[in-house]
């Protein structure tokens, strides 16, 4: 990997970090299951809102890209640590 291709990683890995850091300190947000799903991305829009994207590969074609908030239970939910 290019050292370009390096930083746009490291880069897009911060604001995912920073996005998630958001959305875990909205109550709506923090009691979804959405947050810890590894299928999810925190989406900021350029005015503040705060979106939950939904990238599953397992879910039905019907299923929406941004699920109504908060999630308490998902057949869809990946969890992010691998058993052991």
């Amino acid at each position: 990997m290019n050292d370009g291709a390096e930083m746009q990683d490291s880069s897009r890995q911060y604001r995912d970090a920073q996005a998630d850091a958001l959305a875990a300190s909205l109550p709506i947000y923090a009691s979804s299951v959405c947050l810890t799903c590894a299928s999810h991305r925190t989406i900021v829009s350029g005015k503040g809102s705060v979106f939950m994207l939904c990238r599953s590969h397992d879910v039905p074609a019907n299923w929406p890209k941004y699920p109504s908030q908060p999630k308490s239970h998902c057949d869809y939910y990946q969890d992010t640590k691998p058993d052991e």
